[in-house]
C-alpha cells in the first residue's frame, strides 16, 4: 500500500476507505436517475385512396386585424397590433347606449361607490360601468337593483342639444 506523507496507517486506511464510499455512491445514484424518455413512433399517414376533395369556400371574410372578430384561419398572429388606424372612407362603429343589455347589477351594501352595472354590447362584449362614468355616448345617472339609467345628449340640426333619459332594466326571471 501506498504511504502518503503526513497520514498515519489507519489514517490512509480511512481515507481509502471514503474514497471507496464515495465511489461505490456515485455508482449508486447514477443508476437511480431517471432515464430521459424516447419519443414516442410517429403514426405513418394511411395513404390516399381517392383523390381529396378541395376543402370548402370559406363564407366568411378573413378578419381583418382590430377589429375583434377572430380570423378563420388559425390562431391570431401576436405581433399584429389590437388597435389600428382606419382606412380612408371607413367610419368607426360606435356602440349606443339603446344597443346596449343589462346583463346584471353589482351591489355592494358597505361601499356606494362600489355598485355596477354589467352590461353587454350587440358584439357580446361584456363592461362594467359606474355611476357619474360617460360611455356610449351617454353618462350613468343611476344604477338601481333591477335597472340603470342614462342621460344622451343629442345634437339636434335646427334644434340645439337635447338630453333624455334611457332606461335599461334587468330581464325578469322565467316564471314572473
Amino acid at each position: 500500500m501506498m504511504r502518503l506523507p503526513g497520514l498515519s496507517g489507519s489514517g490512509s486506511v480511512r481515507l481509502a476507505m471514503a474514497v471507496a464510499a464515495s465511489l461505490l455512491a456515485a455508482a449508486a445514484w447514477a443508476q437511480s436517475q431517471p432515464k430521459f424518455p424516447t419519443p414516442l413512433p410517429v403514426p405513418k399517414a394511411p395513404a390516399p385512396t381517392a383523390a381529396p376533395s378541395p376543402p370548402p369556400a370559406a363564407t366568411q371574410a378573413p378578419a381583418t386585424p382590430g377589429t375583434g372578430a377572430p380570423a378563420s384561419s388559425g390562431p391570431r398572429d401576436p405581433f399584429e397590433p389590437l388597435v389600428r388606424k382606419l382606412d380612408p372612407g371607413e367610419e368607426r362603429r360606435v356602440q349606443e347606449v339603446a344597443n346596449l343589455k343589462l346583463v346584471g347589477v353589482l351591489w355592494d351594501v358597505k361601499d356606494s361607490e362600489a355598485i355596477r352595472a354589467l352590461v353587454e354590447t350587440p358584439d357580446g362584449l361584456g363592461y362594467y360601468l359606474r355611476l357619474n362614468e360617460e360611455r356610449f355616448g351617454g353618462k350613468v345617472v343611476a344604477v338601481e337593483r333591477d335597472r340603470v339609467r342614462f342621460v344622451v345628449r343629442e345634437d339636434i340640426p335646427g334644434a340645439g342639444v337635447r338630453e333624455r333619459t334611457v332606461e335599461l332594466r334587468l330581464p325578469k326571471p322565467d316564471g314572473q
